[in-house]
């Protein structure tokens, strides 16, 4: 009996699976504009999924998202789903271009009158590509679109639609700046997607100040990679004049361009940015708990790492930090460790520096002991000498595995 049920298990696991196999794979099959014909015949919306082969994201996606029978009910329900590859196929190419994909997979949502309703890139968990569809469903409902025309065959110029289209043409994008001088109406499709793959200073400038009417009218995407870059030199300026509320008002006004995720992501390289112009230790250790950056202890110790080095002469910020290790509930493993013979060293506490660095010399068993041997043992003979000058520190990494969840 056990094993009939045994089998019955295993058959219908066997079943589903390709169930949502099969329903992975009608996504639709043919070009862009017949799947635009049958969305309008179905009445549907259509999600686009540029991708490429060899996009980690892309593939973990299509097997970890797409198959979930939660997203195939959403799918089934209110869209008509079409992947392109944008290395291959010239509708993933002409996809790609008109939306400025700034990294892949990029879904696109549109409309079967070819208006666009939502773009966004990344890896999206199940949950949050569910809640994607249903945002854009609800959007499509009030008539809230964004500003992209219908056609895949704009007047782009020859240096930005390279950037895609890649005929093997050599174009510099130098270009694109005489381009933007030229243009009436900077607010345009083709003028804002030529902005965006560009750094010029000037419409840099531009973009920011003009950023809520902008995600408006194109969405967060098309800019945050040009958003980001601003941010992360704006956040330096800012600490250069220890202008911290400024750092607070720029983070008011860019949030809209990134999603909850992103911004999580994002926003630490702001802070140490701010702190690398400022070295003010005490405003970055308070940013760190007000924006609450590091969830887990591995990330917070990792952050805290170089501001130990950078620190070594300021006994009251090193106190504070040192506080957090001592008060840890966990286990310290052999990175925190040396961090912490680091903290005693610099504060001149030699004994428990040499109880915290003989820690780390006895677990020879941890994958940072060999290649960081003989930092262990310079430190160790610079406490021996009870010299907190003799030792120049480096700053050594635990290895946080990534999830693109």
């Amino acid at each position: 009996m056990k094993k009939i049920f045994l089998y019955l298990a295993i058959l219908s696991m066997g079943i589903f699976y390709r169930l949502a196999l099969n329903a992975q794979e009608k996504a639709f099959q043919g070009t862009f504009a017949e799947c635009q014909t049958q969305a309008k015949k179905d009445n549907k919306l259509i999600l686009i999924d540029l991708y490429f082969v060899g996009c980690i994201p892309c593939a973990q996606m299509d097997k970890e998202v797409f198959p979930d029978a939660n997203v195939i009910k959403e799918l089934n329900k209110n869209y008509l789903l079409y992947k392109t590859d944008v290395m291959k196929e010239m509708d993933g190419k002409k996809l790609a271009r008109k939306y400025g994909a700034p990294g892949f997979p990029t879904f696109v949502v549109v409309n079967p009158d070819g208006q666009t309703i939502l773009i966004e890139s990344g890896f999206f968990s199940v949950n949050r590509l569910i809640a994607l569809l249903q945002e854009a469903k609800q959007r499509d409902n009030a008539q809230q679109y964004l500003a992209f025309n219908k056609t895949l065959d704009n007047p782009y110029p020859a240096a930005y639609s390279e950037r895609f289209i890649k005929t093997g043409e050599k174009h510099d994008f130098a270009e694109l700046e005489s381009y933007l001088d030229q243009q009436e109406d900077l607010f345009n499709e083709t003028a804002i997607l030529a902005n965006s793959v560009t750094g010029f200073t000037k419409y840099n400038n531009w973009a920011y100040n003009n950023l809520p009417k902008l995600i408006n009218m194109y969405g967060g995407n098309l800019l945050r990679n040009k958003i980001t870059n601003i941010a992360k030199a704006r956040s330096k300026e800012f600490g250069n004049r220890q202008q911290l509320d400024s750092l607070h008002n720029m983070f008011k006004y860019i949030r809209p361009t990134f999603t909850d995720r992103l911004w999580d992501v994002f926003l630490p390289s702001f802070i140490t940015n701010y702190y690398t112009g400022s070295k003010d230790a005490r405003s970055y250790l308070a940013l760190i708990d007000q924006y609450k950056l590091y969830p887990t202890w591995d990330e917070r110790s990792n952050a805290l790492g170089p501001i130990i080095i950078d620190q070594s002469n300021n006994s009251t910020i090193l106190q504070a930090i040192r506080s957090q290790y001592l008060e840890q509930q966990q286990p310290l493993d052999i990175v925190d460790n040396y961090r912490l013979a680091l903290l005693h060293y610099y504060l001149q506490d030699y004994d428990n520096a040499a109880k915290s660095i003989a820690i780390v010399l006895n677990t020879s068993t941890s994958p940072y002991f060999s290649p960081n041997k003989n930092e262990f043992l310079a430190l160790q003979k610079a406490i021996e000498k009870k010299d907190n000058t003799l030792f120049k520190a480096k700053d050594i990494k635990k290895n946080i595995p990534v999830k693109l969840s």
